[in-house]
């Protein structure tokens, strides 16, 4: 599985969901978890002890690794 979270090193950033299938099978399960709730979960990866976000960079040299996703649902 393949999901991590991105962020270029640029004058203007962007951030990259980077994901394969089985990534992207797990985040539409996480949002689809938040669509009747007004709350929040926090996706990691292993060296942030979570199992949600992978660790291997997908985005190229210029982009850092993220450890953490916070998803969160307004009311």
């Amino acid at each position: 599985m393949i999901l991590t979270v991105e962020l270029e090193n640029a004058e203007h950033p962007e951030v990259a969901l980077c994901f394969d299938r089985e990534g992207l099978d797990l985040l539409m399960a996480k949002l689809e978890a938040l669509r009747n709730t007004p709350d929040h979960m926090h996706l990691m990866t292993p060296s942030w002890a979570g199992d949600s976000l992978t660790e291997e960079k997908q985005g190229g040299e210029r982009y850092e690794l993220v450890n953490s996703l916070r998803l969160v649902r307004v009311p």
